[in-house]
Formats: structure tokens, C-alpha cells, sequence
């Protein structure tokens, strides 16, 4: 189907005329291949120079933090769905810690940054068609004092893979719909005035970061970095590790420009290469600041191509594509942009209810809406956890583990089956749990230290 075709196909599609043209230059790029992978011989992992440590950002004074911070807001990515965990709901409102969500943990960050700080930085989040309604409904009960502001990204038609037509709303529902990932939020920005705005009020930077990082923290210091030395575009990378097989990266090419690296890229042959630590030794973590004058410029010479991301899925048995891009995919836009690396604490995120044990165990200490890693532990790395069966569904979980087991000495759990923590037991080195159909429950108070407990 030609470009001119697919003109007519939306005029029926609830779009907005720029939405409209942004899906239609996604589906042009995605037949002129620009989807195709990348030729592997030509990059590699940025020059050390390249990156900065952390360490080396120099402390802001309380004058020049409160200054930096006065000129910043902060945008949570709040699209999805804890479907990953078997929750239909925004993964944003699972409850955390004592009752509270990683909204509750967000909020908590940004009153103690103003209580520390004496400046107030906004809250905006980011929500799609799937996250909006109840998320509007959770913030109504939130205090007047706590003002956050909401936008909802574009949804685009998912396309028929054998026909390459959009599906129908009135066959398909709401699954005709998708929301066309985080690089999203520049169109967004832009069209709904958010941009224009946020400066009109002296905001200078915008932080994003995924909602369910809860160590995404609003920093003085990246932001005094930021303005110090007019900063375009920076991207938070920390040291991969093999529990990163995934995540995306950094690498140069040999123009000396930055790119983002997706694993949907890379040609099969090598994606082990690239979930590797040799070639690439640090990954995203999607924790993103954007100088907003920087931007601003930079679309009004146009919209940036990102990198378009063709993901596949199945729709009642039909099999479909969503064309999709990342935030991070900005930075080879920007010539100044930097890779930033900060250590593990700043990338906290919960994707699975293995990672949701790892948080709300002894293995991180709460201090106020903060989860530090608790210095009892002696390795750097933390535990792997792997399980399959009933507790990787979220309601399952929390009856399945009335408290977390202590993990501080752990070095990898693996649970399979009817499983279930009748306590805080205490579970160190390599543990295995393993349930060929009768409940194995692990009581309170004993300790399990590289064992294989198999019934």
C-alpha cells in the first residue's frame, strides 16, 4: 500500500493531524528499511572520555543546587501496565513497601527534595490510553498541595503483519490500539504545548525516567552539571553486568557521534556479543535529561527519526507490529550529548515479582521515600532471582510471601512450583526451592544456606 493510500485508510482513525503524521512517517521508514539492522563492524563502546563518572561532577553549593533545581521538572514515564506481573492496572499504583505504590515512593522523593532544598520541582506524568483513566482516579485522592500534572501519548493502530493494514477498531476493541513507546514524548511535548510552556516558566531541564525505577531521584548535582556547561542531552549508564543481557547501550561510530543500541538492532549472530560484557561495558537506564532550549531548537529544524523499533505481537491470534521508538534514541541528535555513569543505586527498576522480593527485602534499607542498598552486604552485585510457576503473578506473590526472606548473604534463589514463605526465613549463598506439586513452604526462622530443597 503507498504512502497516499495510507492517507486515506487514517482519514477513519481517530488521530490527530500531527499524531496522524508521525504514524505515517514511521510506516514510510519502516518500508524504506529503516528498521534494518546495524552493520556490527562499525561501531563500538564509546572512548572513555566519552563518559563521565559520577564521581567526577562537582558538588553544586546550596545556592547553586537551589538554583539548578529551581530551573528543572520531572517527567515519569507512566504508560504501563504490570502485565509482566499479571496486574492489569499501571504498574505505577502496585503497592511497594507498607501499603505504598511507586507513585506514593515518587511524591515522598519530590516533598523531601523541597523540604531540603526549599524549591518546589514539578511533577508531569507521561500516561498512555491504558494508564490514564485510573491513574486520574488515584491522583484525585491525592492532596491540592501535591499538584501533578498529566498528559497522554499518542496511540497508534497496530498493523495486520500479513496484510500491513491497521486493525479495526470495531473488530479488534481497544487492542487495536498501541501506545508507540517512550520517544513518544518529544511529539507530545511539542504538540501539546508542554514544551513551550515548561520554559515560559524558567524551566530549563526536564528529567525522565521510567516510574517503576524508584532510584531515579531528581539529582542537584547532574542538574548543575547540566546547566554549567549547557549540556544538550544526557543519558544515565551504569556498569553492565550478565544480569543486563538486555538492557540497551552506548556505542560510537566513527564520526565520534553517540548512539543508543537496542537489541532489536543487532544481527542475530551477534546479540550474544551484545548481551555480553566484552564489547559493550555499559547499559541505559533510561534515566534521561534534556536541556529544553536544546530541544526546542532541534524541532523547530524538524522532527528527529528515531530509531524505529518494529515490535511483534499477536492480537486474538492475528499476528501484528507496532512501530516504536525509545527517548534515549535523541542523543545521537544532540552533538554535545554525554553518557553519564552512575552507579547501581540510580537504577532500581521492578519488571517482575523477582525484582519486587529483591526490593522489599533486607537486601535495601528505607530512609524516608528512599531505598538505599544496606551495607551489611557484602558483594557489589545483587542476588539473581529466578521462578517460575505461581509466584511470578503479582496477586499470587502477596499471598505467597507473607515477608520476604532475608537476602543479604544471597547469592542467586531459584523457586519452581508451589512455593510459599511462611515467614522471614533467611536464605544465603545458592538456594534452591523446588515443588513437583505439593506445597514446599519455608518457615519462618530457619536458615537455608546452598541448599536444594525439592519435594
Amino acid at each position: 500500500m503507498e504512502i497516499s493510500e495510507w492517507s486515506r485508510v487514517l482519514e477513519g482513525v481517530d488521530l490527530t493531524p500531527r499524531a496522524r503524521r508521525a504514524f505515517l512517517r514511521l510506516v514510510e521508514r519502516h518500508r524504506e528499511g529503516a528498521d534494518s539492522l546495524i552493520d556490527w563492524d562499525s561501531i563500538h563502546s564509546p572512548q572513555v572520555d566519552r563518559l563521565v563518572p559520577y564521581e567526577n561532577l562537582e558538588p553544586p553549593d546550596e545556592d547553586a543546587g537551589r538554583e539548578a533545581l529551581a530551573h528543572l521538572a520531572v517527567c515519569k514515564l507512566n504508560g504501563g501496565l504490570g502485565t509482566s506481573m499479571g496486574c492489569p492496572g499501571p504498574k505505577s499504583l502496585i503497592p511497594i513497601r507498607d501499603g505504598l505504590t511507586f507513585l506514593d515512593f515518587i511524591m515522598g522523593q519530590l516533598q523531601e527534595l523541597e523540604q531540603t532544598w526549599a524549591v518546589r520541582v514539578p511533577l508531569i506524568l507521561m500516561n498512555s490510553f491504558y494508564t490514564e483513566e485510573q491513574t486520574a482516579l488515584v491522583l484525585s485522592n491525592y492532596p491540592d498541595s501535591q499538584p501533578i500534572e498529566c498528559f497522554t501519548q499518542n496511540r497508534f493502530p497496530r498493523l495486520d503483519k500479513a496484510t500491513g493494514r491497521p486493525l479495526k477498531e470495531e473488530e479488534f476493541g481497544q487492542e487495536a490500539w498501541y501506545p508507540p513507546g517512550h520517544g513518544d514524548l518529544y511529539t507530545c511535548l511539542e504538540e501539546q504545548g508542554i514544551l513551550d510552556r515548561l520554559r515560559d516558566e524558567g524551566k530549563k531541564l526536564l528529567f525522565v525516567s521510567n516510574a517503576d525505577n524508584l532510584g531515579a531521584t531528581a539529582d542537584p548535582a547532574i542538574a548543575h552539571h547540566m546547566l554549567k556547561h549547557d549540556i544538550p542531552f544526557l543519558m544515565e549508564m551504569t556498569p553492565k553486568t550478565s544480569a543486563d543481557v538486555k538492557g540497551g547501550t552506548l556505542y560510537e561510530d566513527s564520526d565520534g557521534r553517540l548512539h543508543l543500541l537496542e537489541v532489536a538492532q543487532v544481527p542475530p549472530k551477534h546479540v550474544d556479543a551484545f548481551c555480553g560484557t566484552e564489547k559493550f561495558r555499559v547499559f541505559n537506564t533510561n534515566n534521561i535529561w534534556i536541556h529544553l532550549d536544546h530541544l526546542k531548537r532541534r524541532l523547530e529544524r524538524g522532527p528527529m527519526d528515531l530509531n524505529l523499533i518494529v515490535n511483534e505481537k499477536s492480537v486474538d491470534g492475528r499476528a501484528v507490529i507496532q512501530l516504536e521508538t525509545a527517548i534515549g534514541a535523541a542523543l545521537e541528535h544532540f552533538e554535545q550529548a554525554v553518557g553519564l555513569v552512575v552507579n547501581r543505586d540510580r537504577f532500581l527498576p521492578v519488571k517482575k515479582t523477582s525484582d519486587l522480593l529483591v526490593i522489599q527485602s533486607d537486601l535495601f534499607v528505607q530512609e524516608g521515600a528512599h531505598l538505599r542498598r544496606n551495607p551489611a552486604r557484602a558483594q557489589a552485585n545483587l542476588p539473581s532471582v529466578v521462578w517460575q510457576g505461581p509466584l511470578e503473578n503479582f496477586e499470587e506473590y502477596s499471598r505467597r510471601v507473607s515477608q520476604a526472606p532475608s537476602l543479604v548473604d544471597l547469592e542467586s534463589l531459584e523457586a519452581e512450583g508451589n512455593v510459599w514463605f511462611r515467614g522471614v526465613a533467611t536464605l544465603k549463598g545458592r538456594v534452591r526451592l523446588i515443588s513437583h506439586g505439593k506445597p514446599l513452604a519455608v518457615p519462618g526462622g530457619v536458615v537455608i544456606e546452598n541448599q536444594t530443597l525439592e519435594n
